[in-house]
């Protein structure tokens, strides 16, 4: 489903299967001096020279973190203790748990700065935390969710099997591709659409500061979803017009930008990209789009931009940028994402630079996001 917002992950996930993988099998003595396996969360006593045994340890056990902050976002803790600290059974009567159990997690919860306690075993949210609350204005609480639901946490725990075949493990393990799954699954799709509607919200601000678009009349978003990204743009660039392109399923439940000041400005197209977009644009917007494709559907996307910009048109890609190894890089991660759940990839700026020319295009420019970028380009 080229319309919904596409994932880049903020919460870390480690799956169950490489954790009971990783951690070191070792033996102590039973009273009957007999060997007992066990697993322990601890390393091994002596470190080699140079070693981070601490470190490794930390991330062999990253998959209860994720799972926590997931059980946390889809209970909605935080939303209970919007109203400031509770104790544990206040919140287990409000969000339905076990008083026992959500103690225990709460407690952990406290050693990841999502929770705090005070010393009348209360418990409150954080200012992390509280990005788990659904009304925050930055809320990530239904990112947190899709990523720790069986959705991407089961595939993700066939990773192995992706590595050895080098085919999306979601695949294998829903006997589907991930958005004919969607497709078919109104209920998940609604969960990863309002995943990816809270990350395209969070990411434009900085798209509006970044590039100017007041030389533009006729802006496309290709796979624009809700229309959260050409909303605002069209509010802040009054001269432009605009055309929110999607599945037509996706078109329809386009209701905020329907109902905003800018609709009489905006054209709402249901479509394949894969056959054709829409005409006659002198801006084409491809958000978090291109890395969920492999390089010859990602072509077949471009191509068809080609053949339709104007003649002066601009080609804005929003995507993450790989950075070259042995350097701290999230989107190496997101990159084994699009593996496990799609036949995407994230690319580097030469990777982009060469689809580019193949399909018609000059690479211009690249203006950093922070995290993301767009990479401009013009027709040739």
């Amino acid at each position: 489903m080229q319309a919904l917002r596409r994932s880049e992950p903020l919460i870390g996930t480690l799956t169950r299967a490489q954790a009971v993988q990783a951690i070191q099998t070792q033996t102590v003595p039973t009273g009957d001096n007999q060997q007992e396996e066990c697993m322990l969360a601890q390393g091994p006593n002596v470190a080699a020279p140079g070693a981070d045994g601490g470190t490794l340890n930390q991330l062999i056990w990253g998959f209860t973190r994720s799972q926590a902050v997931y059980v946390t976002a889809k209970l909605g803790i935080v939303d209970v203790l919007s109203d400031g600290a509770q104790t544990p059974r206040a919140i287990a009567e409000r969000v339905g748990a076990d008083e026992r159990a959500l103690r225990r997690l709460l407690r952990a919860l406290t050693t990841i700065d999502i929770l705090v306690e005070d010393r009348h075993e209360r418990f409150a949210a954080t200012p992390t935390g509280e990005l788990l609350r659904s009304n925050h204005p930055q809320s990530v609480r239904a990112f947190a969710i899709c990523m720790g639901a069986p959705l991407v946490w089961r595939p993700w725990g066939e990773l192995c099997g992706g590595i050895q075949t080098g085919t999306p493990a979601f695949d294998d393990v829903y006997g589907e591709s991930f958005f004919a799954y969607l497709g078919r699954r109104p209920e998940q799709a609604a969960l990863f659409d309002a995943a990816m509607t809270s990350i395209s919200s969070g990411n434009l601000p900085a798209i509006l500061a970044a590039y100017d678009f007041s030389g533009l009349t006729k802006i496309i978003d290709i796979g624009g979803g809700r229309g959260t990204l050409l909303q605002g743009i069209l509010e802040q660039y009054p001269q432009a017009s605009g055309v929110l392109f999607d599945l037509l399923p996706v078109v329809t439940e386009a209701h905020p930008i329907k109902a905003s000041s800018v609709a009489a400005r905006c054209s709402f197209v249901g479509g394949d990209m894969f056959r054709a977009v829409p005409p006659d644009g002198d801006a084409y917007i491809l958000k978090s789009i291109l890395h969920d494709w492999s390089d010859a559907e990602a072509l077949q996307i471009l191509r068809n931009c080609r053949q339709v910009i104007a003649e002066q048109g601009k080609l804005l890609v929003v995507e993450l940028l790989l950075a070259p190894s042995n350097q701290p890089d999230f989107t190496k991660w997101l990159d084994l994402n699009m593996l496990v759940l799609l036949s995407g990839r994230e690319r580097s700026e030469a990777e982009f630079r060469e689809l580019y020319a193949i399909a018609g295009f000059r690479l211009t420019r690249i203006i950093p996001l922070g995290a993301r970028a767009i990479i401009e380009g013009v027709p040739i």
